[in-house]
């Protein structure tokens, strides 16, 4: 009896402690398969994470270089803008002053066909007093009438058709001048001095040939012109305007040494006058173009 207890005893503590083993292994086996698990998981996190900066950083990446050339492109078109405008400012500025200069030429000739329609009247005006001066002594006088009442009638036919060839002669000339047409104008006005040497409007054919070299940029001929003017025309009122143009002339053809002889003898010959101005001022120019004394050495 004793004996069987024992027995019973010992395989129920045998039980007991293999119970408790397999308890104990149970135990160990989920937390070793937990702590696996545990630690497996945030590695594949820390990859997954990894992976999400990786893409984002290549999109901020492409974000921010079309930023730059969005804003590369927008300053470009900016600048490509201001540019068409300024292009068509110049475009205005340029028509604006190719107009006046137009302009300029054109009441330049007006005032040339003004200034010789005032000296044909001024002459005519002359002329008409001069023959009303002759005219009376010789009313009042008490010739016999068959002397001298017969003189006057004979004269005025011979002496009217010359008058009128010299300003028909004189107005054909000066209608190719006004038409631009400089080489017949020329030609027109050599003619007219060659036939009328004395006639009133030679002095003044003599400025207008000078006057259509100067516009064709004939400057040499154009000096020689206005030089011809001067010698055998010494009482003409183109005088001051001739020494100008001269001056104008060397300057144009880069002589500046006899633009500035040119200049100073229209200063001094015709003080105070218009074109002496436009002389001070010619040299005011040549003053700035000569290069400054002192500097070689």
């Amino acid at each position: 009896m004793n004996r069987s207890l024992r027995i019973l005893s010992v395989v129920a503590l045998w039980g007991a402690l293999s119970a408790g083993a397999l308890a104990r292994d149970v135990d160990l086996r989920p937390r070793s398969e937990a702590e696996g698990s545990s630690t497996s998981f945030p590695s594949t996190a820390v990859a997954a994470t990894a992976g999400s900066t990786a893409r984002l950083s290549s999109e901020e990446r492409l974000t921010r270089l079309e930023a730059i050339a969005d804003s590369q492109i927008l300053e470009m078109l900016t600048r490509i803008q201001t540019l068409e405008r300024e292009i068509q400012l110049l475009r205005g500025d340029l028509e604006s002053q190719t107009h006046q200069l137009q302009e300029l030429n054109k009441k330049q000739r007006d005032l040339y066909i003004d200034i010789d329609r005032r000296l044909l009247n001024l002459e005519k005006s002359i002329q008409a007093q001069a023959g009303t001066n002759t005219a009376t002594p010789a009313a009042a006088t008490n010739t016999p009438a068959a002397t001298t009442v017969a003189k006057p009638v004979t004269d005025k036919p011979e002496s009217a058709p010359a008058a009128e060839d010299d300003q028909k002669a004189y107005q054909q000339a000066f209608d190719h001048l006004r038409e631009q047409r400089h080489e017949k104008a020329i030609a027109e006005f050599r003619s007219y001095i060659k036939n009328f040497p004395k006639g009133r409007y030679a002095h003044v054919s003599q400025y207008w040939i000078a006057e259509a070299y100067f516009a064709q940029g004939q400057f040499k001929d154009a000096i020689a012109s206005y030089q011809q003017l001067i010698d055998t025309y010494p009482s003409s009122p183109k005088l001051a305007e001739a020494m100008l143009k001269i001056a104008e002339s060397h300057y144009k053809l880069n002589d500046l040494s006899n633009a500035q002889k040119a200049a100073e003898r229209l200063i001094k010959a015709y003080p105070g006058t218009e074109e002496a101005k436009q002389g001070q001022a010619l040299l005011q120019k040549l003053k700035s173009k000569s290069p400054a004394k002192g500097k070689k050495r």
